[in-house]
């Protein structure tokens, strides 16, 4: 399956270069909560309305600041029968 990752260093590049160099000030210059901009940064998936958001406050194309990648599959626990 596909997501949508935030490219890390080209947003921290880009918000820094505007004076946003906190989790707040980012949250804040584009208008998604402070747990988005953690949880991309982490490499979390973003969603649609984040993607829109960050584009559209920094005045950037998707590729400047976003890739598609593929999810890792997780191996699952299964319980072992005594």
């Amino acid at each position: 399956m596909s997501v949508i990752k935030l490219r890390v260093a080209a947003f921290l590049d880009l918000a820094r270069s505007r004076g946003h160099h906190t989790f707040e000030q980012q949250a804040i210059a584009t208008g998604v909560g402070i747990a988005t901009i953690h949880r991309l940064r982490r490499g979390q998936p973003a969603s649609s309305t984040a993607v829109a958001a960050i584009c559209s406050a920094y005045g950037v194309e998707f590729a400047d600041v976003f890739v598609i990648g593929e999810v890792q599959a997780q191996p699952q626990n299964k319980a072992v029968a005594a």
